[in-house]
This record gives structure tokens, sequence and C-alpha cells, in this order.
């Protein structure tokens, strides 16, 4: 789909001789009249210096999924440049780099190339086609005998070979391209080829700059101690004891506890330790994982459910075979190898933010609402992240940091540990599913009836957002009004379950928000990562039921030319399906989510009574694979993230306090427990689609299934705990 010229203006600008494309994305995140600077503009994501030099600024997160690769690529292909051949940089917080599907500055929902796939390759594009026109202007030559090649201008004769350095200044002046002819797939040469990983070497030899290792050699460290209980207060604390401890400056309350402000990390956590706080409970209401099951087994007693999906008529006579399951999944923290952190700089005129952030301008907004200053005033250096899953989307770890830096006047950097990293995450939502289907005496389904109960994570995205997207004048009565009408629906809750790819006569689909007091967050495929596992699970019930394979009752039921019809087929395929080896079992599931399907089989053995992950083989249709490597790295990575919650992942609460702290009860899957992943891309020309989380939604079901052939034992909630004696 081509952009309009409203959506997609052109901006070009000239300092020095040096070329510079701006580009704003969609009429909302974008004033038509704005002009881009004349050097490294915050809407520019191309820029070539008058010396060659071709900068890019990477406007979405790098946590470890390869968007600068991706970014990269695009980009470099229609400009005819090496792609090791650019710097890089990370973009500034601007409103020409908001998320045309979030309308705000954020990585996340798989969109990164996505979205911005047809934009990057216009960007490289453009600057190619006013090259060529400035090299035609110089020779003397016609456009149509002149290519671009290897960061050169060369006519078809051989006569005329012009460096981009020596065009620059000439192709400044030009007009930018209303719509620049963009290369046809058989003439790439890099995208769907090129797999060097250009965010590596920085990585290697360390001089990656990560949020934790922020370039302020004169920063202050500091700890905050919380409340362990969800909305608990603080009622008292031995302060004096605190400010005594060695290399400890200052002890400051803020509006999420106590901080400690010392010369170095390890003095600072030591002095929190001597603080001997005491806090108020909380409501007592919901305090504990038992509180909050029994008010969702209570939304389903009320039947207090809103209708998402309803279509077909609902069958009615004898003989209706009748299957119902209750499945149930648990709260889940996303345990990011590196904890939360963030530095904030005071300035004469406003202030500096070093973090990783998902959000830079949640991360701006959230600062400015805390120091109490026009967001305009404060710069985000947004860094590396080691790891995001989501958790870096909201900017709590900002607002205490800047919040100290407020306190002190001093540059400080705010370190999250591991224990307060895993007790105090936005966790994915317990959510509990109680599924119903009718067959007849053939074994047809009739109908399908779906019905999700747990706590909303837009109602949460609402109260986080108070001050950030949502000014900080909006009264909280308000907000907290806001946050129900947005949590009463299910746009996320319902995702994978709401656009069910099954063909049955008749289908219904609702939710029921379950309020917790508990923070709840964005988790790597959000609503999917669920949804996956209670649809895909309760297919493989209904064809035991119908006495069907679990391929061929999905194949009855999945249209013959859908592409979720098409992976499964490549994925049967590729296992050898109803083949396994001898004391190995399969179980299969296919889900679409962020508009990629993805059909997963896991092969599992049985121990001693364990579970053995053996293989997991993995069909994806993402469209054009720009880089292929990284997607399969991508598919392997949320496979490995889904197995580890099936098998282990579980936080519980307990007097309003989650009752795990660090790797030894919150555990990951181990490298000599991984099973071996094979991965296979569908051919495709078609735009792309997301592969940043598709990977994780189908497979613990898809590990269900095989637990149940394997032991005859249906288990319907995670983590998967076997029976004795299977």
């Amino acid at each position: 789909m081509s952009l309009s010229r409203r959506e997609f203006i052109r901006n070009l600008s000239v300092t020095g001789g040096g070329l510079s494309l701006g580009f704003t994305l969609s009429a909302i995140a974008a004033d038509n009249s704005s002009t881009v600077a004349a050097d490294l503009s915050p809407n520019a994501f191309l820029r070539i210096s008058p010396a060659g030099e071709i900068v890019m600024q990477i406007h979405k997160a790098e946590m470890g999924q390869g968007v600068v690769t991706g970014i990269i690529t695009l980009i470099a292909e229609e400009l005819e440049v090496d792609p090791t051949t650019v710097r890089y940089e990370m973009a500034p917080v601007d409103k020409a780099f908001s998320d045309p599907e979030y309308y705000f500055q954020v990585t996340g929902g798989s969109s990164s190339i996505r979205t911005y796939h047809r934009i990057l390759r216009q960007a490289g594009a453009s600057a190619r086609l006013m090259l060529i026109k400035a090299a035609s202007q110089q020779s003397g030559l016609p456009v149509e005998q002149l290519y671009a090649e290897n960061a050169e201008v060369l006519s078809r004769d051989g006569a005329v070979r012009l460096p981009y350095s020596d065009l620059v200044s000439l192709a400044s002046a030009l007009p930018v391209p209303e719509e620049p002819a963009l290369k046809t797939p058989d003439q790439y040469r890099l995208i769907g080829q090129q797999n060097q990983r250009l965010d590596n070497q920085p990585k290697v030899d360390g001089t990656a700059t990560f949020g934790i290792d922020a370039p302020v050699p004169d920063a202050l460290v500091a700890v905050v101690v919380r409340c362990p209980a969800q909305k608990g207060k603080l009622t008292g604390a031995d302060r004096e004891a605190a400010r005594a401890q060695p290399g400890v400056v200052n002890v400051v309350d803020i509006d999420s506890g106590i901080a400690i402000i010392a010369s170095n990390y390890w003095r600072a956590r030591k002095a929190a330790e001597v603080l001997n706080i005491q806090w108020q409970p909380a409501d007592p209401a919901l305090q504990s994982s038992a509180d909050i099951d029994t008010a969702m087994i209570a939304a389903f007693e009320k039947d207090d459910f809103t209708s998402d999906r309803s279509e077909g008529k609902a069958p009615e006579g004898e003989g209706l075979m009748t299957i119902e399951a209750e499945y149930n999944v648990p709260f889940l923290a996303h345990a990011a190898m590196e904890p939360l952190n963030t530095t904030v700089v005071p300035t004469n005129s406003g202030a500096e933010v070093w973090v990783g952030t998902q959000s830079p301008d949640l991360a701006r907004s959230a600062a400015a609402t805390a120091l109490g200053i026009d967001e305009k005033l404060i710069t985000v250096h947004n860094c590396f992240l080691g790891g995001g899953f989501g958790r870096r989307a909201m900017p709590d770890n900002v607002f205490e940091a800047a919040q100290i830096a407020a306190a002190i006047g001093r540059p400080v950097k705010l370190v999250w540990s591991r224990e307060d990293d895993t007790r105090h995450d936005t966790y994915r939502p317990a959510v509990k599913a109680r599924l119903l289907a009718r067959l007849d005496n053939n074994g047809q389904v009739l109908s399908w009836e779906y019905r999700v109960a747990g706590p909303s994570v837009m109602q949460h995205n609402v109260m986080e957002m108070h001050g950030s997207l949502i000014p900080g004048w909006v009264p909280d009565p308000l907000v907290n009004i806001m946050g129900r009408i947005a949590g009463s629906s299910g746009p996320l809750a319902l995702e994978g379950a709401r656009d069910l790819p099954y063909r049955f006569k008749h289908i219904e689909v609702g939710y029921s928000n379950v309020e917790t007091p508990v923070r709840l967050g964005a988790w790597r495929s959000v609503g999917h990562s669920y949804n996956g596992f209670f649809v895909e699970s309760f297919i493989d019930e209904l064809a035991q039921a119908s006495g069907l394979d679990p391929v061929a009752f999905r194949r009855q039921w999945l249209p013959q030319d859908s592409k979720n019809r098409l992976v499964l087929d490549k994925v049967v395929e590729m296992s050898n399906w109803g083949s396994p080896a001898p004391g190995h079992y399969q179980g299969i599931a296919v889900h679409e989510s962020f508009k990629s399907p993805v059909a997963e089989v896991v092969e599992i053995s049985i121990d001693q009574g364990k579970i053995k992950l053996e293989k997991v083989y993995c069909a994806i249709d993402c469209g054009q694979a720009v880089n292929p490597d990284i997607v399969k790295a991508q598919m392997e990575s949320g496979i490995i993230f889904g197995l580890t919650a099936a098998l282990k992942g579980e936080i519980t609460i307990k007097e309003g306090a989650v009752e795990q702290s660090n790797f030894h009860d919150y555990p990951m899957l181990r490298m000599n427990e991984i099973p071996d992943i094979e991965v296979v891309i569908m051919d495709s020309e078609a735009s792309p689609t997301g592969v940043g989380e598709p990977g994780t939604p189908p497979v613990a079901a898809a590990l269900g299934n095989a637990i149940f052939a394997a032991t005859g034992q249906r288990l319907r909630q995670l983590p998967f705990k076997l029976e004795p004696n299977a």
C-alpha cells in the first residue's frame, strides 16, 4: 500500500553540501508544515555527508531482535550501498518516529519491519534517484544511461564513474522525487540475503552502550527499596542508619519507596539493608493467587462477559456431544538479562536521560513529569537493551531515577537488582478460560464457545501512562474510569481467540475483566501468549472427540488455501508427522499472530517420569524475509521463551507480594534442556509481517498435545506438571 503525499512528507535540507532526507509517517504523528533541521534532523532517517559518510538513525529499539540490521538492509538495498559501510545512531525522540499503528514512538507488536518496510525503502530510493540526477547534470548524460552501484553512479558505457561524495552537494539542491520507483524482488541484492548482524561487533568488542553502561562517569548510584506488597504504603524507616553507612550520599523518599544514593552500587545496596522499613498492608482484596483465582471463577458464575464475537446460530436439539474444558495460566515475569536501570543528568536547561527503552517518548514524558519541567527540555539517549519482551515499554524506572535526580540535583544512575526486577515487574496476567464445543454424531463441530476471565493489560496501560500519554492534569478518578472503560473490552485479552481461523458453524467469544492489584504489562505476544495455548489445546481435544488425527481435524476446518493451512502442511512434512522415532511423541499447533501464521511440532520423550524436549519443528509465513537468519533466530528465541513459560514460569502472590525473587525460584530453561529447533520460512514476495513474537504462542499447546500423546494426561494448566507414574 503506497503512502499518500500527506502521509509521506519528504523534506530536504542542506548543510555544508550535506544531503538529508526526512520522512513523517502519518497525519497523526506529524505536522505537515514541519521542516527538517539542517543536520541529522529528528525527522531524518538518512544523511549522506559531503565526505560520502552515510548515517542512519535507528528509530526502533535494538533489544537483540536484529532491528538495526533489518532497517539498514532496507535502505541500503534501494540506496545501492554496502550495509556494513553505513554508520548508525539511535534516533532521538520525535513525533516523526511515532509508530503508524500505536501513534507513539514504541518498539513492540512485531511492527518494526512490518510497518516501515516500504517507508524505509522509499527513503533509500529517493536518495539514489537524486544522486543519479545529480550525476546526469554533472556528466551531461541522460538519467536513463546512468545507474547506481556500490555507492557510485556509473554510466552504462563505462565512461562515467562518480562516487556519491562527489554528487551530494549537487543532489541536495534537487527536488525530492514524488514516487521513487522501488526495486522488484528479482532485483534484490540484499533483501532475503543480508544476514550479517550489523550490531554484533560493538557487542563483541565492548564498545556497545547498554543503558547500564551510560557514559556518565560522575554519576552517583541509587537503589530503591519498594513495598513488597502491591499498593502497600511506607509507614516508617531508619533513614539515619542508612545515611551513616560508608559511601552513602543521601537517602530520599520518592513515590515508589525510599532511594539510597551512594558512591557505587554495592554501598547503596548494603545501606538499603539497614533501613528497617515498616509498611502498611494494602487493601485486603485479592492479596493472593488463590484469591485471584476465586475471583476469576466468580466471573464465570456471574456470566459477566462482554461479547467480542458472535456469529452463526447456536445448535439446538438432542444427540449433540458436548466437550468442555477449563484452562489456566499464571502471572509471568519478563526476566530480561539486563535489569532495569536509568541514568538522569540534570542540566542548566533541563535534563539528559540515558536508558534502554522500548518507548523513548514515554520515557521522556515520565522524566519531565518527575522533574516538573517541559518534556521538550529532556533529551533521551536510547541505548541497546539487554532484553525487553514488553517490560521496557513502561517508564517506571525512568520516573524513579528522575525523581531521585530532582531531589539531589546531581547525576544519578538508578539500578534495579534481579530481585527488584522479579518482584516489581509489570506481569503477564493470570488468566482462566472455559471452552465449550458441541459436535454432532458425525464429529462435525456445530458450536464453539470461548470465555476468558482475567485482569486487563489495557486497563493497566492506561494507569501506567498517566502523566505520559495521558496529561498529568487529568485527575486520578477520571483516569480510573478511563482504565475501566479500556479494560471492559478485550482487544489484547482476546488476541488470537477473536480471529479464530477455523470455520465452525457457530462461534462465540467473550471476555470478563477481573481487576486485581497486580501490575500488568505487555509480555512477548501479549494475549496471543495464552490464547494460542487455550485454542490449540482444545482443538486437539475436539480432534480426539471426533476420532480424527490432530492434523486431519485441523485440515478439515481450516480453509484449504489459507496461510494457516499451508504452514500446517509444511510443518507436517518437516516433522514426518505420525512417524516419530521410537519412544518419541509429537504434538502440533498452528497460530497466527502479528499477521504471521506459525505451525509448530514439538517432539518429546519421557525420561524417568520427566518431560524431555527432543526437537521442535517450525514453519512460518512472514512475507518477504528481509534477513532470513535473523527471522530464524527470532523464531528460535520465541520458541525457547514459550517453552520456558510452559515448563517453568510461574509468579505467585502471597499477602499481596510476589513470592519469587531470582532465577533459583523463577528458573529459565538451561542450555542442556533446549531441544534442537528446525525453522522453515515459507517462500513469499509479499510485504514482511511480524517475527519477534509469533514463535511463542503455538509452542505451549504443541508441547501439551505431545504430553497427551505420550502419557494420556491432558494438562490444562501452566506450567506443566506431570502426574506421578507418567
